[in-house]
Order: structure tokens, then C-alpha cells, then sequence
């Protein structure tokens, strides 16, 4: 599931914020991001998501870049790749997120 076309806004959002920070080059992936899954920690005001295997990243070391964008974003890069994009305080997000992939309980 490509990001641009779940959540457009979002997006265009998130590669404006990027270039406006100088992180050209991950703001020229974003248009090619695939949710590969999300954070399942449970809390409604979570809309964090991947856009890489978790097992690929988890545990390495990683840079974080923060767009200017409206929620509270961190943008986690392993690699020169965007693999996690955490944003809290977006219930757009969330409830998108919610409708694609269920949180095992």
C-alpha cells in the first residue's frame, strides 16, 4: 500500500516538511513509500507506521529527521532510507491506520 495514494494529504505533507528541513533526497522517496505495517502499542493518539519490514531495522542504528508538520513526527532513516515514520496527536492518521491493519491483542 503505497502512502500517496492511502493518505494523499499526508504525503505531500510529509515531502514538503522533509524538503523544508534540507532532506531532499528522502523527500524524493516519499511518492514510492509503501506501509508495510504499523506500531501496535495500543494507544488511540498512536499513528506510527512502516514503511520497511521491522526485522530489516529494528535494533540498528538509526537517524532521525523531523519535518515541520502539523502532529509530532519523527522520521526514523536506516540506511539513507525513511523505514518508520512515528506521529502522535493525528487522529486522521490513527484512524486510517485503524481501518487498514488490526492491533493483535
Amino acid at each position: 500500500m503505497k502512502l500517496e495514494d492511502i493518505m494523499p494529504e499526508l504525503a505531500r505533507e510529509f515531502e514538503a516538511g522533509l524538503r523544508e528541513i534540507g532532506e531532499v533526497k528522502l523527500a524524493n522517496t516519499v511518492s514510492g513509500l509503501e506501509i508495510t505495517g504499523r506500531c501496535e502499542c495500543g494507544d488511540n493518539n498512536c499513528g506510527t507506521f512502516y514503511t520497511q519490514d521491522k526485522e530489516v531495522w529494528s535494533g540498528k542504528k538509526l537517524r532521525q529527521a523531523v519535518p515541520t508538520v502539523k502532529g509530532l513526527y519523527a522520521v526514523d532513516v536506516f540506511e539513507n532510507e525513511v523505514v518508520c515514520i512515528e506521529i502522535l496527536d493525528r487522529e486522521d492518521v490513527s484512524e486510517k491506520l485503524n481501518q487498514l491493519f488490526q492491533i493483535r491483542t
